[in-house]
């Protein structure tokens, strides 16, 4: 899999390549592998390896990725911008604003914004 260890502070991150094949089912699967047995705490997976029925809330196929992840007790960031999507549909917008809001997963512009949404690493004193 297309996938890199990124340790930010005491957080472990799960990252996938830009490039690449769009994510599946199967694809899905063996990032919470190796999620797992890397002990990460977090996938990060780039907008453009996500299929379209993804950001079809009707499909189911978000809530079925979004609901293995959160069953594994891993946590997930797309990294892009999502705006035309959430402009094409009011369900979604508030779906993305939830995620957000809440502690399983996020949708943020970048890696940079991936790491400002994480715990400050605890200082040594």
């Amino acid at each position: 899999m297309d996938t890199r260890l990124e340790q930010i502070g005491s957080t472990c991150i799960l990252r996938s390549h830009e490039q690449g094949p769009v994510l599946d089912g199967n694809g899905l699967r063996d990032l919470v592998g190796d999620a797992l047995g890397n002990h990460a705490e977090w996938i990060a997976i780039p907008l453009q390896r996500l299929p379209p029925a993804f950001f079809e809330l009707r499909s189911g196929m978000a809530g079925q990725w979004l609901q293995m992840l959160v069953n594994y007790r891993l946590r997930f960031a797309v990294l892009g911008d999502v705006s035309a999507y959430r402009a094409e549909s009011e369900s979604l917008d508030a779906w993305i604003t939830e995620c957000n809001r809440g502690r399983d997963g996020c949708f943020v512009a970048d890696w940079n914004a991936l790491l400002a949404r994480l715990p400050a690493p605890a200082s040594a004193g």
